[in-house]
Parts: structure tokens; sequence; C-alpha cells
């Protein structure tokens, strides 16, 4: 996991894996997540906390060790493991809510771990994408020529299923094809 300096010293090095996501965080995250884009940037952060093998602090897969345990005697100490995962959690817990808006960020403000905001977020955006999924069909459904150009019209369709791609739910070929045969 991480190194630490030396056995009495409560100093832990920052993972190299952790230092990349750190440096690279910008260009690797690359949206601001502002509660109308949340399966594009939920699938960015897991794909760079999967790469980085630090996914497993949103999935609870690294669970948080216990701040104390018994050394060879019999007595209290603290537990190194506990420190390190603390320090690696609290640098992803920046990493993440500094890929927010504010807005967003006020939603989670009061929780402490990675997990915790994770979860959180997936709680309630989650819901939300699913009803902007059935907005966005309904559009499409309902979107007629009218007084639209023959420029106009097939590109307001592209659009929204640009925008139902995007959200993890595209429209088929032959869904498009039937919708811009409407138009005619």
């Amino acid at each position: 996991m991480a190194e630490t300096s030396s056995s009495s010293s409560p100093y832990v090095l920052i993972p190299e894996n952790l230092k990349l996501l750190i440096s690279n965080l910008s260009s690797l995250v690359t949206v601001k997540f502002d509660h109308t884009n949340f399966i594009i940037w939920k699938k960015q952060v897991q794909n760079i906390l999967q790469a980085t093998y630090l996914f497993g602090y949103l999935d609870g897969s690294i669970g948080c060790p216990p701040p104390i345990i018994k050394d060879s005697t019999g007595k209290d100490v603290a537990n190194t493991e506990f420190m390190t995962w603390k320090i690696i959690d609290s640098h992803l817990l920046s990493c993440i809510t500094a890929t927010l808006i504010t807005q967003v960020f006020s939603l989670v403000l009061d929780l402490s771990t990675t997990r915790e905001v994770w979860l959180a977020l997936e709680k309630r955006f989650t819901t939300l994408s699913r009803s902007h999924i059935h907005q966005l069909k309904d559009r499409l459904s309902i979107i007629e020529k009218d007084t639209k150009t023959m420029e106009e019209y097939p590109k307001q369709v592209n659009e929204i299923a640009d925008q139902l791609a995007i959200a993890s739910c595209p429209i088929h070929d032959e869904d498009l094809v039937f919708q811009k045969d409407r138009m005619r």
C-alpha cells in the first residue's frame, strides 16, 4: 500500500499511484460535475481510480482499518495502516470534491470519506439521471418538423440522441431513421 519513513513515525509517504492522480486530475477528469453530467463524470472518475488501483476506496473494497490495534504485548497502539488509509482517503476526497461545482459540493460538505461522498452522489443523481433519460425520450418522441428547416429538424433529433448516448442510453439507428422519416 504505502510506505512509512520509519515504524515509529506517523509520517506516511503518498503512494505513486495517488501522486499520479493528484498531479494529473484536471486532465484526467475533464468535466466538473454540475447536476447535468453525472454519468459522464462518474465514468471518468471510475476509470481513473480503477487505472490507479484506488477504486476500492469508492466501492468499499478497501475498507478503513481500525485506528487502534494491539501490539505483540497486548498494549493498544496506533494502527499505521489506519493512518495510511486515512491519508489516502483524504487525498481522494479532495480530488473528488475538486471536480464538483459549488452547488454539488454543498450537498456532500459534511461527509468525511470518499465512499460516503460517492454513495451520496450516486443515490441523489442516479435517480435524476433516469428521469432525465425519460424526459429526453419524451422530447424525442414528440419532436415534429413544424416550421423547422430541413437542417434544423435532424440536428435537433441528433442532439437529443447524442444526449441519450452520453447518458448511457443510446438510441438505435433504426429508431433515429424512423424519427427522421417522420419529417417527410
